[in-house]
């Protein structure tokens, strides 16, 4: 039993590494990186877009349509809670992936679309994708394949965790280090959850 552990362990660790390593690097970034709103912003490209709004539509069929029409990359339909409308009144929202932000405004009388297209640099990328879950709905099967992906390597880092555990109890429990560490990381955890919660 412990073999097919210790195995079961391993492989679970090769096949996700490379999720495990963008983790660990998005982690890095976030700590020592300056915060997003901080960072120098690439300059967003602008376009603007004929696009005229059938009559008596409400504002998310006109964002469904606004969608349809740009088909931007792994982008989602935009939710009703995230549409408002500027001091203009013109409908505005912003379809976001992990690639970066695309932000529309509709200037019905004029018949246009303005969209600014601003690309996300390595850091937020990697932030972006590494915190994609199903939650998110995607509806490009790419990322849809990313977040099956991601969703694994969790339920892989919970297994792997449990088989560590098992394999330190099965193996070397009075093994002095291993002690040390489980109870510092035990007593690390309890402490800032008691000290947060």
């Amino acid at each position: 039993m412990q073999r097919l552990i210790r195995r079961v362990h391993i492989w679970l660790g090769l096949a996700n590494l490379t999720v495990f390593l963008i983790y660990g690097v998005t982690g890095l970034a976030v700590t020592l990186l300056p915060a997003p709103e901080e960072r120098a912003r690439p300059e967003a490209r602008l376009e603007l877009i004929d696009f005229r709004v059938p009559a008596n539509l409400t504002d998310k069929q006109v964002a469904d349509l606004v969608w349809e029409r740009l088909r931007v990359p792994l982008a989602s339909p935009v939710p009703e809670w995230a549409l408002r409308r500027d001091g203009a009144n013109n409908l505005a929202f912003a379809f976001y992936t992990p690639n970066g932000v695309t932000r529309v405004t509709l200037l019905e009388g004029e018949g246009k679309l303005r969209v600014a297209h601003e690309r996300a640099g390595t850091a937020s990328f990697l932030n972006n994708i590494h915190a994609a879950t199903l939650r998110d709905r995607p509806v490009d099967w790419r990322l849809r394949a990313w977040v099956l992906y991601n969703e694994l390597a969790m339920f892989s880092l919970l297994l792997m965790s449990a088989s560590g555990l098992y394999l330190w109890l099965a193996s070397r429990p009075r093994h002095r280090l291993g002690q040390v560490c489980f109870g510092a990381g035990t007593g690390a955890l309890v402490f800032l959850y008691w000290l947060v919660r």
